[in-house]
């Protein structure tokens, strides 16, 4: 890599960068894959080759007097972040290794390579879903899978499918997305997309991952619930397991650098052993419920074993629809989940607790304020002690896109796998099925693969 400075008889400032494969623009960085000329606010032009990630720093620079301007660069052949100026005083070009270990913490979050990606399903989750919530501010955004793609670093939104074509003009408008196609086998077959988010509704999802699977995509981000039916899940991880697809369940939250640092705490001791999960959520289980079962599954460390259930209305336990309802998990490690759908209606009670030997992390406002509680070491009574804030909090959608990316490059989905996805839909039939029987215990797995949940 190198960089070559030239002067410009430009005196304004200019933000614009310039280079024939430039993903996006945006003032002060650009994304390369290819050399590019770019110039910096005082006008001064670096030619760079190599480069991954690009960001002008300040105008005028003072690195220990080395340099009158420069520019910070991640190399894409070396793989580490490196300080390149010219010493006009000198008349001479000089290159410096970045000092400290901080820079690495963001590296290491970022794709090693660039993806094409495509959203199957145009509607509310994998575009619109962000109007609805333009007045909370209490959780960061982008919802959508659109608009995280977007957003997430080493992947570029190159198409999209549905066969609404109304949803597909008001796709292309919104995103900028000229390749829409209402097939999905189209728009792999023209886009080669690497990585697909998959939002259509639940009915038609089996088909489209398989399908996905089939056409040979590297991975695919379905939305939640995973499926109607046991089978249907089933089906759409032997598919992608066959076909070497990464398949991942897009329960994001188990990506927000939130629950992250909380999950790490505890890995590290800050509550002792975890003993117990609790989730106050008044929300359908398949769906909502889908997020809360996700997290407990990552936090447990170990599969459900078998659940007791009653849910809130016998009614709608006789029939096929979701349903809100309450429940108790016992996971194969001896961690224990309870869910409890008579919680605050509010908009925002969806609180979550994780229940170690020496303290709890909390969750609440529907995952705005995160609590780390332990124990006074001379008194033993409970302490709030400073809670791991993330770095870089942002979306858990666009972290979760990122995540997806680095799972291709890694071989492997461990933070939500189609597993996941799986017991997630597995668990809420169990619970209601534990409900028609009388609130017995049912073990898992489901001898039942047909059972469903979900009309349609």
């Amino acid at each position: 890599m190198y960089c070559v400075w030239f002067r410009s008889l430009l005196s304004m400032p200019i933000w614009v960068l310039t280079s024939t494969t430039q993903k996006r623009q945006r003032p002060g960085a650009g994304w390369y894959r290819r050399p590019a000329l770019c110039l910096d606010a005082t006008g001064a032009f670096c030619l760079c080759r190599g480069i991954k990630f690009l960001t002008l720093l300040t105008p005028i620079v003072d690195l220990a007097g080395v340099f009158e301007r420069a520019v910070f660069c991640a190399d894409a052949e070396v793989g580490a972040g490196v300080f390149c100026g010219l010493d006009l005083s000198r008349g001479e070009l000089s290159m410096a290794r970045t000092q400290g270990e901080a820079y690495k913490v963001i590296a290491a979050t970022r794709p090693q390579g660039d993806y094409r990606g495509a959203v199957v399903g145009c509607g509310r989750m994998g575009s619109t879903i962000d109007d609805e919530h333009i007045h909370m501010a209490h959780y960061p955004w982008p919802w959508a899978h659109a608009p995280a793609m977007i957003e997430a670093r080493g992947i570029e939104l190159v198409g999209a499918a549905d066969v609404d074509r109304s949803k597909l003009d008001d796709f292309g408008q919104r995103w900028g997305v000229e390749a829409l196609y209402e097939d999905y086998r189209e728009l792999v077959a023209e886009e080669r997309p690497e990585v697909v988010a998959v939002t259509t509704r639940p009915e038609e999802r089996a088909e489209v991952v398989v399908g996905l699977a089939e056409a040979g995509v590297k991975a695919i981000y379905a939305t939640k619930p995973m499926c109607r039916t046991l089978a249907q899940a089933d089906a759409m991880i032997e598919a992608c397991k066959k076909h070497g697809t990464i398949l991942s369940m897009a329960c994001h939250l188990n990506w927000y650098s939130w629950y992250t640092n909380a999950l790490k705490a505890i890995d590290d001791g800050a509550i002792g052993p975890l003993r117990s999960m609790v989730c106050h959520c008044p929300h359908s289980l398949s769906n909502i419920g889908s997020h809360s079962l996700a997290l407990f599954r990552l936090f447990a460390g170990a599969p459900a074993e078998w659940v007791m259930g009653e849910m809130d209305s016998d009614e709608k336990s006789l029939e096929d629809g979701d349903l809100s309802g309450s429940g108790y998990i016992a996971y194969a490690n001896g961690v224990r989940g309870f869910l409890n759908s008579r919680a605050d209606r509010s908009g925002h009670g969806w609180t979550m607790e994780f229940i170690g030997e020496q303290g709890r992390v909390v969750t609440r406002n529907a995952h705005a304020q995160f609590e780390l509680w332990g124990s006074h070491p001379q008194t033993g009574e409970p302490i709030q002690r400073q809670f791991p804030n993330p770095w870089h909090p942002r979306s858990s959608m666009v972290d979760a896109i990122e995540g997806v990316c680095r799972s291709i490059e890694a071989g492997e989905e461990k933070v939500c796998p189609g597993e996941f996805g799986c017991e997630t839909l597995e668990i809420v039939i169990a619970l209601r099925e534990s409900h028609r029987r009388g609130n017995v215990r049912v073990d898992l797995p489901l001898e039942d693969r047909g059972l469903r949940m979900g009309r349609g």
